[in-house]
């Protein structure tokens, strides 16, 4: 299969929806924010229920609807990669207090979304004799399950702890239903949006 490259004005489109998302997730949910939420108030498990419940499926709609607004392909992995990076500089640069546990103000936080997005991208370029929402729900659930799994296996046996064998099939489950919704509501926003902006939704 040949990949029609992503440039010019869609790929600057996309690195812009990353920043964005950035933005409005760092100010959103401040350090403690997911974890409260999460396991205080939902009293889920952990640890990865804020990944799979809150971070994945906002970085699920940040990537989709890049992918859906750009007709060559690598938009989710550049609105994605763009997000962590932004995030990151952001958080630092002005020195907005980051929940250490998720790391999400380090380096290691860009290293667990780069998989993500190459999973995402990766069902949105092979899965196009799919309808597109089917395409966004597939491509939701896998890159939610791969973050999940990174963060599981990188980051919280270094910032935290290993995840309780028992723990994981309710939190992959929620996992997947989340990746699912948040890949279809990624397909919704999409069409009114590329009306907004002017730009023709790829097929």
């Amino acid at each position: 299969m040949k990949l029609d490259v992503i440039r010019g004005k869609e790929a600057a489109t996309c690195a812009a929806i990353g920043v964005a998302g950035a933005l409005i997730f760092l100010f959103a949910f401040p350090k403690g924010a997911i974890s409260t939420l999460m396991h205080e108030v939902l009293d889920l498990p952990g640890p990865g229920a804020g990944i799979a419940l809150i971070v994945g499926p906002f970085l699920i709609i940040v990537a989709l609807i890049s992918s859906l607004l750009s007709r060559g392909d690598g938009g989710a992995v550049i609105a994605s990669l763009t997000f962590a990076v932004a995030y990151v500089l952001v958080a630092s640069l002005l020195g907005i207090p980051t929940n250490p546990k998720g790391a999400f103000g380090s380096p290691v936080f860009i290293a667990a979304v780069a998989p993500f997005s190459i999973a995402a991208e990766a069902v949105m370029v092979l899965g196009k004799a799919l309808k597109t929402a089917w395409r966004c729900m597939a491509s939701g659930a896998l890159a939610n399950a791969v973050l999940l799994v990174f963060y599981w296996i990188v980051i919280f046996p270094r910032t935290y702890r290993w995840i309780d064998w028992g723990d994981v099939p309710l939190l992959m489950g929620l996992c997947l239903a989340c990746g699912l919704a948040s890949g279809y509501i990624a397909c919704a926003i999409s069409k009114p949006l590329s009306r907004a902006l002017a730009l023709k939704e790829k097929e």
